[in-house]
């Protein structure tokens, strides 16, 4: 995984993860948990790259 990819994965992790707690917050419980799955599917590509 070369290093524009990792910091846009960074990115996106802490924007997913800030909007999940905002979301929390607010009250908002299926929202929030909508964020979860796709934390995962970023934790398989950084996980799929790094054997590349």
């Amino acid at each position: 995984m070369n290093r524009s990819v990792a910091i846009l994965l960074i990115a996106l992790t802490i924007v997913g993860l800030l909007f999940s707690t905002y979301a929390l917050f607010q009250g908002k419980f299926a929202e929030a948990l909508f964020v979860y799955p796709l934390l995962i599917i970023a934790f398989i590509f950084s996980r799929r790259g790094k054997g590349s």
